[in-house]
């Protein structure tokens, strides 16, 4: 990165988060998703700071350098719960700014609707509000997410993401962003977060199955109520941009979808200054 970077541990009560944080002013939080690492924000940090805000970037939880969660729980919920812990934190007395890409993105949509008031705007990437995604899944949805099939399967998934020095993540980028050639420095970054925490990365997938889970989700079905914008890549591989129609309905503080030409489900690496000039001027 070209700015400094402040690293925090943030102790929630069930989980050690590491955060980067670069920049000084009102907070924004900023969530990664799969495969990745909070240094897809990169390409952003830029027009953030100079538009005089903090970018606040934890490693999900399970994912190295965060820790691997007390209770067991790896789940887009329980991720909801740290994105208020670090609104409290890093943002006591006033609501943030919330990014969220792909898993970040979801796990964005259960912390605003726990706590809507702790935030001001809310930016999602890649991922749509979970009704849209109901309402809206296909039989060529389903299939561009054959991985998520692979991940319920015990051991099979583990030796799968494991293999050939975690092979299956540079599949995974060139098929949902097929336009972008995904660096070697980056690649090891994200392999990095991934490689030791097979187990909590696969969790995520698995608890879409759990009762558990299953059971405490109705709020992210919910309308939101914090003014928002979705960005999606025209050419996404992994999510088609059609699983977004419809989704205004979902939201009852005003909503915006922006596609993004030439870009695929990893849009702030393909088309940075697209997407800089969307989200810049909404959290403005």
């Amino acid at each position: 990165m070209e700015f400094a970077e402040r690293i925090f541990e943030i102790d929630t009560g069930d989980v050690t988060l590491s955060v980067a944080v670069v920049g000084e002013g009102p907070a924004v939080i900023a969530v990664h998703g799969f495969p990745d690492s909070r240094e897809t924000f990169a390409p952003l940090l830029r027009s953030l700071v100079s538009a005089g805000y903090s970018v606040v970037m934890p490693s999900l939880r399970g994912y190295w350098p965060s820790g691997v969660a007390r209770s067991g729980r790896h789940d887009a919920l329980a991720a909801g719960e740290d994105i208020v812990f670090l609104a409290d934190h890093f943002s006591p007395r006033a609501p943030v700014r919330l990014v969220g890409h792909d898993w970040g993105a979801v796990a964005s949509f259960a912390a605003v609707a726990r706590r809507p008031e702790r935030f001001s705007h809310l930016v999602t990437m890649a991922v749509p509000h979970p009704a849209a995604i109901v309402r809206n899944v296909s039989p060529a949805q389903l299939r561009r997410s054959w991985y998520m099939g692979l991940f319920q399967l015990p051991a099979v998934a583990e030796v799968a993401l494991s293999r050939n020095d975690l092979a299956l993540i540079d599949r995974l980028w060139r098929d949902w962003s097929p336009g972008y050639p995904l660096r070697e420095a980056q690649l090891a970054t994200i392999k990095a977060g991934i490689r030791h925490r097979i187990g909590p990365v696969i969790a995520y997938y698995r608890a879409l199955l759990s009762p558990r889970i299953l059971a405490h989700a109705g709020p992210l079905f919910r309308n939101t109520q914090v003014p928002s914008i979705h960005l999606h890549g025209a050419e996404d591989r992994c999510m088609g941009i059609e699983i977004t129609a419809g989704a205004e309905r979902f939201y009852d503080r005003g909503y915006r979808l922006h596609s993004i030409a030439g870009a695929g489900h990893f849009l702030i690496q393909e088309e940075p200054e697209a997407v800089s000039r969307v989200l810049v001027p909404f959290l403005g």
